[in-house]
């Protein structure tokens, strides 16, 4: 972790609760986390998680956006497994192309199928067409995820 990441925080949140006039067990029981918690981040000893910051933030009335130039959030989220503080994504409209590809992919592969005398002569190609149609899916899958 750069450390000059957690000092610009522990700066930031150390002038803005001085500004609002709050010690440090206050702003704790405000934000309903450790004082110990609240000193280590102010002493620049940690980064604190995403879920903190955002509750830090909201209370002493700091900009996100600033603390995240300073922060990589996403980077502190994975390495403990919070929530990421980016936007939501769409998840929805992710998760019914994902439902709506598998259907398309499914009837369109049986079409082929009950149209076809000659295809597949072997269980062979069958399995090759069945691999190729999720291979296909897969990758579709993938742009539509990332």
């Amino acid at each position: 972790m750069n450390s000059s990441k957690k000092e610009g925080i522990a700066k930031l949140i150390k002038e803005a609760r001085l500004k609002k006039g709050y010690s440090q067990q206050q702003l704790a029981d405000l934000t309903q986390l450790n004082l110990r918690s609240v000193q280590r981040i102010e002493n620049a000893e940690v980064l604190p998680r995403a879920y903190n910051l955002n509750l830090l933030a909201k209370q002493l009335g700091l900009d996100m956006e600033e603390l995240k130039s300073l922060d990589d959030i996403t980077e502190v989220s994975v390495s403990v497994g919070m929530p990421l503080a980016k936007p939501i994504t769409n998840n929805p409209r992710k998760l019914i192309l994902s439902s709506t590809l598998a259907l398309v992919s499914i009837l369109f592969t049986a079409a082929f199928l009950s149209q076809s005398s000659r295809f597949p002569e072997t269980n062979f190609e069958l399995f090759l067409l069945l691999s190729a149609v999720a291979s296909l899916d897969a990758i579709v899958l993938w742009r539509i995820w990332n």
